[in-house]
């Protein structure tokens, strides 16, 4: 696949380039560039035979930004999808436009600090990040435990869902993505299969596979934030066993516990204990009852 990178020179200068040798025959780079930037390193530039064009833009507000934009959509009427397109900057405002051009169908657009790494480079990666690859992959399998219920399966598709759309995927992709993820999330080997899925599917699977790890890690993170530690919920049962031997409390005991081990506030017990009985009385008894229990929620 033919990939073409447009490079703002005077964002990312020299360093932008350093890796152009990396790059394949089919690959083309337009640099966008001000009479007003730093000089171009020749030894960069023609390091090997590379189809490179340089533009120079008028020198005024945003006049650089414009003409790289531009010149995309030019790129893309005349290529369409069947090549890749990257935009070489740190200016994060060109996300915007890869979002815009990504909801239109255009899923081979990215934005990138510096060319792409040659492999030579790829192989330089330090132990450190390496470990911290490993940490975040051991995390993610752990939290999920490969034995997520039918509520958590939707609650994972529901959270994949919305943070895919917030990142400027498509629908359809979007829920392509969910059900790789959703199929998989019990397995134990989810993340190659994952990988595999997407893989199959999208030529940029790499950063799809790079965004979604980051919000299984997000969700395992929620997960993990709203879980109620053994001892806490321990203690709630034993209170209850203590203080609410009735039948009309004790047909509703797993309720009762989960309202209170749930609830971020006073108010929200009280709330949903009103939504599971219609007799006040009885709430205001059993919420008098467990003051004891909820005495560090915030709220009256």
């Amino acid at each position: 696949m033919e990939t073409f990178y447009l490079v703002d020179f005077e964002n990312v200068h020299n360093e932008g380039l350093e890796n152009i040798a990396s790059l394949k025959k089919e690959d083309h780079i337009h640099i966008f560039s001000t009479e007003n930037a730093l000089n171009i390193r020749m030894d960069i530039i023609f390091s090997r035979e590379i189809d490179i064009e340089g533009h120079i833009v008028p020198v005024r507000k945003q006049s650089l930004d414009m003409h790289l934009v531009s010149y995309l959509g030019h790129l893309l009427g005349k290529h369409g999808k069947k090549c890749s397109y990257v935009i070489i900057s740190k200016d994060t405002d060109y996300d915007n436009i890869i979002k815009f051009w990504k909801e239109e169908g255009y899923q081979n657009i990215s934005r990138k600090q510096k060319i792409c790494e040659s492999s030579a480079t790829q192989k330089k990666v330090t132990s450190q990040t390496t470990a911290t690859i490993q940490a975040a992959n051991s995390k993610i399998q752990a939290g999920m435990g490969y034995n997520l219920s039918g509520n958590e399966r939707s609650e994972l598709n529901q959270f994949m869902q919305h943070g895919l759309l917030a990142m400027g995927y498509p629908g359809n992709n979007a829920n392509l993505i969910c059900k790789y993820v959703v199929a998989h999330c019990n397995d134990e080997r989810m993340l190659n299969k994952i990988h595999n899925d997407i893989r199959k599917e999208f030529d940029d699977y790499s950063e799809i596979y790079d965004d979604v790890k980051l919000l299984l890690g997000r969700f395992v993170d929620n997960k993990n934030k709203n879980k109620v530690p053994p001892k806490r919920e321990s203690q709630v049962r034993s209170f209850f066993g203590q203080h609410f031997k009735k039948k009309i409390y004790v047909d509703k005991k797993e309720k009762i516990i989960s309202i209170i081990l749930n609830a971020q506030t006073r108010q929200q017990v009280n709330n949903n204990l009103l939504k599971l009985y219609s007799d006040g009385n009885v709430v205001k008894h059993i919420y008098q009852t467990i003051q004891p229990i909820i005495k560090d929620l915030p709220g009256k």
